[in-house]
């Protein structure tokens, strides 16, 4: 699949667009430009994990939480669209306010079954570094994190499980002064990754945590 990339200009005007108040008519023709995959909700679990990580994509196009749903609605047909229908309707029926993250909370609980939800679940819980960089480790925490709510709910409990799988030498430095919150972590996380290749150059490699010898 080509990487997608979102234009920085409405294509009749040289100005930027102002995303809060073009239409959603030229939203969704700027967003389907992009070719978003479509879901119907009848796919294996791994294909509709796939279709969410793609259409998470989009985040460079800074569509507020209430347009991103609402243009994510167009690319769900059959079983998929039936569904979000009927959970929306509920969802409204409560004045819930419906983001991006309860979006997907409602998708995993509808599409995932509880044995792969729980298989998730285990993998993020011994989430660790190991040889991926900073960028990737984040990625990949995100994306686990969507299977353990009950971490999820708690910022500062997703910045102790984010930090705690940092490898040691990240660890050491970002755990000074430890961070409350999942964004002072990151953002700590990427300084420290930054000082390391500042200072090792291209020698600089992740070292991972050393696996414990079992007990005799």
């Amino acid at each position: 699949m080509p990487p997608r990339r979102a234009p920085e200009q409405d294509s009749t005007s040289n100005n930027p667009m102002d995303i809060t108040t073009t239409p959603m008519e030229t939203l969704l023709k700027r967003f389907q430009s992009f070719k978003p995959p479509t879901l119907k909700g009848t796919e294996t679990s791994i294909d509709r994990e796939s279709w969410l990580d793609d259409i998470e994509m989009f985040d460079s196009l800074d569509y507020t939480d209430e347009r991103r749903v609402r243009l994510i609605g167009h690319q769900l047909h059959d079983v998929a669209k039936s569904w979000w229908l009927t959970t929306k309707k509920a969802l409204e029926d409560r004045d819930t306010i419906i983001t991006w993250k309860i979006f997907k909370v409602e998708f995993y609980q509808r599409f995932f079954p509880l044995s792969y939800m729980k298989d998730k679940d285990a993998e993020f819980a011994n989430l660790k570094q190991g040889q991926l960089n900073i960028k990737e480790y984040v990625a990949k925490f995100s994306t686990l994190l969507c299977f353990a709510p009950r971490v999820a709910e708690n910022d500062e409990g997703v910045a102790d499980q984010f930090i705690n799988g940092l490898n040691p030498d990240i660890f050491t430095l970002v755990n000074t002064g430890r961070p409350n919150n999942f964004t002072d972590a990151l953002n700590r996380t990427k300084g420290a990754e930054a000082g390391l290749i500042r200072q090792k150059g291209t020698s600089y490699v992740a070292q991972p945590h050393k696996q414990q010898k079992p007990s005799t």
